[in-house]
């Protein structure tokens, strides 16, 4: 794990759920599609990889009475005590990878916007593929690298290289032995600009964090002339849904 991934998520466990829940709806949203194409039952057992503060899941649970625990993974204890005491989840420190190759016993399991942070994907997919049960799913709920976020140019680019591929995740979990279906989800957002500025400054996401403080300034004042009319910021989220299935 980078310097620059321990020292993001560390700074910004406090305000996580503040800058990314967004709204009930926009989390509601995305369950519902993730509970669609896991096709989740109560007798399955959930694995939430890299699950961050667990909003996802909590909502996923508020959905599918699943009998047993969701298995919420993440490497930064300070994102897993943002979890709701009670709330269905077992928080679970540890990278992703290194889960994946010691623990088995879940049917379905999901990733949200965070593959992009595994450095050996092909490992990770086949050490998943090989602990899944014949019938169960992987999902990959994906962020592609063309984003449309009223960012700086800078940050636009550097996302081109900073996102995986969505083509060649699909090529990499069919190597794994997944059969795999893309689809995708769209979201429109309309975010006041004096919220979403302060989103920025505070390095809300990841790609933000590589850059310097010289840097985002710069790029918060190229913002701000940019949009020096608007009060409200509206823009489209794609995520790309990219199921994988062991038959």
């Amino acid at each position: 794990m980078s310097e620059l991934l321990r020292e993001h998520y560390t700074r910004l466990a406090e305000k996580y759920d503040d800058f990314l829940y967004y709204s009930p709806v926009f989390v509601r949203a995305l369950t519902m599609k993730i509970v669609e194409k896991l096709e989740l039952q109560p007798d399955d057992v959930l694995l939430d990889l890299a699950c961050g503060t667990g909003m996802y899941s909590v909502d996923i649970l508020k959905q599918v009475s699943l009998k047993r625990p969701v298995q919420a993974v993440d490497p930064f204890a300070e994102m897993l005590a943002a979890i709701p005491a009670g709330c269905g989840l077992t928080p679970i420190c540890m990278d992703a990878l290194a889960y994946s190759e010691n623990h088995n016993g879940y049917t379905k399991a999901f990733m949200k916007e965070a593959v992009h942070h595994v450095d050996d994907k092909a490992q990770l997919f086949a050490n998943i593929y090989a602990s899944l049960p014949k019938g169960g799913a992987f999902l990959l709920v994906h962020v592609p690298p063309t984003i449309r976020y009223p960012l700086f140019d800078a940050a636009l680019e550097r996302a081109l290289n900073w996102h995986a591929c969505p083509d060649e995740l699909q090529a990499m979990l069919r190597d794994a032995g997944f059969t795999v279906e893309h689809d995708f989800l769209e979201y429109p957002h309309a975010i006041p600009k004096v919220k979403y500025f302060a989103m920025v400054e505070s390095q809300y996401m990841t790609l933000l964090s590589s850059f310097s403080p010289e840097e985002l300034a710069a790029g918060l004042r190229e913002m701000e002339a940019r949009y020096m009319d608007e009060e409200v910021l509206e823009f489209v989220d794609h995520f790309d849904f990219i199921t994988a299935r062991k038959v």
